[in-house]
Order: C-alpha cells, then structure tokens, then sequence
C-alpha cells in the first residue's frame, strides 16, 4: 500500500474522533466522514507502519445509516464529523466509543455504560459560537477552522448553533470594528448583544429558572437544551447518601455548586479562573446559597494544602477542561479519600485515564452514563459515578 495508490475498503467501525475505521491486509485504515457499513474507493494520503489513512474517492456501497449532511459548509469546516450519519446512527456508535474507551484505556472490563441521553434537537443546540475572523485580500473572511485546523473556512451560517448566533454572524459582517481590525476571534452567544473582545464583561444564562453569570470570554455548558438534565444527573448521585461536606473542583461558574447546595451542608467550590470565580459567589449568592464558598487556585495546589479542606470530605465532583485532570489532582483526591467521586468529562479517553487511577485507587466505577451534549460532532459528555469499594 503506498501514497496516492486507490483501493476499496469496507467500514466497520468509527473511532472516538470521528474517522471511519476499515482494515486492508490486516491493516487499519482510517477515512474521515465515512459511515459503518460503507463500501469506498478510497485515496491512501498517508502510510505508517501500524496504520493508514485515505480520503473517498466514491461510495461504492452506501451504508444504510449514511443521510443528506444539513450544512453547505460540511466537509470543509472542522466543527463537525457525524452529519452525514443518521442521528440514531450518531448515538449508538458514541456509546460504543464510551465502551472502548473505558476498557482499552480506563482497563475496565465491561464498564457500566447506561444507555446514551439524546438531545431534545440535533441542530441549532449550541448557546455559544467562537468564530475567527483574518483580512484575505481586500475583504474580511469570518467563520470556523477547516478540518486541516490550517485555515479559515468562510461561513454565512452554522446548523448547529442557536439561530440568533447566525443573525450575529450576519451581523458582524458589518460591524465597524471588525471590518477596521479583522484578525482575532469573536464569541458571540445566543440571546445576548454581540461585544468585540473586551467589550462586555459577562453573559447571563438561564437554568432551571436560576439565572447564572459567567465571563463573556469564559466557559458554559454547551448545550441549551441538555443542560438541564446534566444538572439533574449530577444531582441525583449527590443525593445517594448525607453528605456533609462536598467539593466542586473546576467549578467554573458555579453552576453544579449552586444546585448541589441543598445535597451537602458544605459546599467548597475550587476554579483557577478568577473571573469565573467572581461570577460564582454572585451566582451562589443570588440563588441563596449559604452553604457555598469558593476558592480561586489550581485544584492540585487547593487539594495539597490541607487547611483549605481540613474537615472530611465525603464527595468530590469534578469537571475538568477536556485534557481531564491528570496526576497530581488524581493523587490529591485519593489522599482525601472521599466516599464519592462525580466525574464530568466532554473527552471520554482523558476520563477514562483519570478513572484508571481512581480504581486502582481503591474506587469502583458504579455508573456511566453519556450524554449527546454535542450532536453532529466527535464530542460526547460523559458522568462517571465512583465509589470506595467495600471491604
């Protein structure tokens, strides 16, 4: 098998990340927006000793899970891998991802994966779109990364964000700052005037009648529609048993903090983001959360001085940045030894990695539940329930 040679291959699977995986002379080939089941004709575009990789060529055979991609733009912009996939199609091969990832990195044997949380709607779900804009010649190009990530794919519009981004989007084709300084990225989120950087400080959002604020260039949950029932997940594992004193590692905004306030008499929320933080005690604050406090630091730095989380801590939930917590945070939980562990992860390899550690802690892995907070995309939010394991 060489560069540039064609062959045909059969699809079995698609790997965490979205490309097709076939095999060719027992060897693994990879194909970007390809379907299981599929017959190609396909192009090798790249060759290493344990694997290949190809574009189509022609579909041979179509699989029957392949339908219309909604977006003009599919195939060029690098937001999304799975439009040309059936939605059901989506949801059973992203479990299947949860599956592998949990026991070929996580090394747990037959995890207790749950069925898949779909989303109320498969387009037009996202609250928050981050564009790049770059002067190219004697106009202004606006829109997301192509899938090399090496340039700007020029949008009008996107399928999977709320359609008031899209008329911002339209919009900030005229505005007076952007077309004077073009270079940069552009947050915009749905139900809020659109603000060049440093031109608002904070958005508001809405959960379950509880308004929330977060910094306009920082992080929120995704998913307007999801969002809720990933609060009432986290919730009901809190509310197994009495806890006394709970912490909230990457807190963010205070979202989980708020509404775990009525599981635990204690709540100690841990962000690295000052802003974040700011916006958190106002968050606890206007929900009338006296049982919360946050603190601003590294959770690995917080976790290793014990005067911060001096008492016992009977819970932990955490929802780190996709890269998953790591070591150091790893082994600062197994110090304190909570009887309970909540993991919240958008990246199932990292949270399978981190989980690891836990088991062989002495933590078992009670549930595992993912949630499509990402239609469309590679991304599935995943919340791993751990407990110690009995004597």
């Amino acid at each position: 098998m060489r560069i540039e040679q064609h062959i045909e291959v059969k699809i079995d699977s698609v790997a965490f990340g979205g490309e097709g995986v076939g095999r060719v002379d027992n060897l693994v080939v990879f194909v970007p927006f390809s379907a299981p089941g599929d017959e190609l004709e396909i192009e090798i575009t790249q060759r290493k000793k344990k694997f290949a990789r190809g574009k189509i060529i022609k579909i041979v055979e179509p699989s029957e899970a392949r339908e219309t991609p909604l977006c003009r733009y599919y195939g060029q912009c690098g937001g999304c891998c799975y439009q040309h996939i059936k939605y059901e199609s989506q949801l059973v091969l992203k479990k299947k991802q949860v599956i592998d990832a949990f026991e070929k990195i996580g090394g747990i044997a037959a995890p207790p994966v749950g069925d898949i949380v779909a989303s109320p709607k498969m387009y037009h779900y996202r609250g928050k779109a981050q564009l790049h804009a770059a002067r190219v010649g004697g106009g202004v190009k606006i829109g997301f990364m192509d899938v090399s990530g090496g340039r700007i794919v020029d949008i009008g519009r996107c399928e999977i964000v709320e359609e008031s981004i899209n008329g911002k989007i339209v919009d900030l084709r005229t505005d007076e700052l952007l077309l004077a300084c073009p270079e940069g990225e552009y947050t915009i989120w749905s139900g809020e005037p659109f603000h060049p950087a440093g031109g608002k400080e904070r958005v508001s959002r809405l959960v379950k009648s509880k308004e929330f604020l977060a910094p306009y260039e920082g992080f929120f949950q995704a998913n307007l529609f999801l969002i809720e029932t990933l609060v009432d997940e986290v919730c009901r594992a809190a509310e197994k048993g009495k806890i006394n004193t709970l912490i909230d590692a990457y807190c963010g905004c205070g979202l989980f903090s708020v509404f775990l306030a009525r599981c635990a008499d204690k709540i100690i929320g841990m962000e690295r983001d000052a802003a974040s933080v700011k916006c958190a005690r106002i968050n606890a604050e206007n929900a009338q959360a006296k049982n919360v406090e946050f603190t601003c630091g590294r959770v690995e730095k917080i976790l290793s001085e014990k005067n911060h989380v001096a008492e016992k801590i009977d819970m932990i939930v955490l929802d780190p940045p996709r890269a998953g917590c790591g070591r150091d945070v790893m082994a600062g939980i197994l110090e304190l030894g909570p009887e309970m562990v909540v993991y919240i992860s958008c990246n199932p390899a990292t949270a399978a990695r981190d989980v690891k550690c836990l088991h062989e802690g002495g933590y078992e892995l009670l549930s595992l539940l993912p949630l499509d907070m990402f239609p469309q995309t590679q991304h599935i939010e995943i919340i791993a329930v751990l407990a110690q394991k009995q004597a």
